[in-house]
């Protein structure tokens, strides 16, 4: 793993900077009964990384409000084991709830995930649910082609590059894909879910992720491997509004000097955005894009993540049409901010200059990989759009 190495893995809204004086004024007390569930697969290079975001989340342990509790299920590939924070004699500890055989357990298995956030249920009965999921992500591209674009990368067959940073999660060389993380996530409605993992900032991920949770927030490049500054952000988390605005400009903070992109997106303005861009599809009429014209989020020869915004510019130069996308893309992505640059490690390693960013990437045809693009097809969000 590189210095850089990313993470994978994304609520009411927390208020707007610059609200009139005669709007009413949220209230941002604690939240009175809520659980944050964080599920960290480690067991993938990564530990270390959440080794050191654990002991700053336990820094903070003695902010979380009466009423309102932390479970951690930890992977870290030595150990398995599901714990409660808290604070015992003025100390934050670990209670522990279950042990597991990392030999014998999948982090990345739908069902088995499924059956430890239903024991978090039991243990934690709760009026609102939190969830922060941290390990490699690569948004809605399948495993199985991220494996095939890291194989190529390193001139090998994809057996030979033992290499599966996907999509999301990784426990050894097992990957989750995001039809079957919203499988597993579908018992809970969750106010918020934060992805601490890369490329989750992706519009087909998000689609198939919108009735699991009311707010996500995700970054759509990659996630430095310090990951997110745990300390500010966690207790923000139990604010009635979660603070969530507030959590996306702590990240911004941290990385503002190195590499950070992140957004904050409403899960209940994905169907008017697919939409607007089946729309924009339709006006167009298969006409062809120049990719290459586009904001990329990664180094690979042919991409895999492009910005949503920029993708529609491409397509049309009806501005009555873009109004109406622009305006349905301002109601989901709620916040979003970038650096001038990003650090990628995939393909082309280095910095990469991001003038502008919707927040959000999306898949754009491409014929040097047919492939891709009739993965793409598959895909719920292809589907609501249109797209062929």
């Amino acid at each position: 793993m590189k210095k850089f190495a990313c993470f994978f893995f994304a609520a009411a809204v927390a208020l707007l900077a610059g609200c009139s004086k005669d709007e009413p004024v949220p209230d941002v007390g604690p939240a009175q009964n809520h659980t944050l569930i964080i599920y960290m697969m480690g067991d993938c290079g990564l530990e270390t990384f959440m080794d050191s975001n654990l002991g700053k989340i336990m820094t903070v342990v003695d902010q979380v409000p009466e009423g309102c509790r932390v479970a951690l299920y930890y992977d870290r590939g030595n150990y398995a084991r599901l714990t409660e924070l808290v604070v015992e004699e003025g100390m934050a500890k670990q209670r522990l709830i279950q042990n597991y055989v990392p030999a014998k357990t999948s982090s990345v298995d739908p069902e088995f995930m499924a059956g430890v956030l239903e024991q978090v249920r039991r243990e934690f009965a709760s009026e609102s649910y939190g969830l922060i999921l941290s390990s490699h992500g690569g948004g809605w591209v399948p495993s199985d082609e991220f494996d095939r674009y890291m194989a190529q990368m390193q001139g090998r067959s994809v057996s030979e590059s033992g290499m599966r940073p996907s999509f999301f999660g990784q426990d050894g060389y097992d990957c989750m894909e995001i039809v079957d993380l919203a499988r597993a996530l579908g018992g809970f409605r969750f106010d918020y879910i934060l992805f601490d993992a890369c490329f989750m900032s992706s519009v087909e991920a998000l689609y198939d992720l919108r009735g699991v949770a009311d707010y996500i927030i995700a970054s759509p490049a990659e996630v430095l491997g310090a990951g997110f500054p745990y300390k500010e952000i966690l207790p923000l988390l139990f604010r009635k509004d979660h603070g969530l605005v507030e959590s996306c400009r702590a990240f911004m903070d941290f990385f503002r000097t190195t590499s950070g992109t992140i957004a904050l997106v409403d899960c209940s303005k994905l169907d008017p955005l697919a939409q607007a861009v089946g729309k924009l599809l339709a006006a167009s009429e298969g006409r062809a894009v120049d990719a290459s014209k586009i904001q990329a989020y990664e180094g690979f020869t042919t991409h895999l993540y492009f910005d949503l915004e920029q993708y529609a510019e491409a397509l049309t130069a009806d501005e009555a049409l873009l109004a109406s996308f622009r305006a349905a893309l301002r109601e989901a992505v709620v916040y979003t901010d970038h650096t001038p640059t990003f650090y990628t490690d995939y393909g082309v390693a280095g910095d990469v200059p991001l003038p502008r960013s919707c927040g959000v990437t999306c898949h754009v045809e491409q014929a040097a990989d047919p492939q891709i693009h009739a993965e793409f097809l598959k895909t719920a969000w292809a589907q609501a759009v249109g797209a062929k």
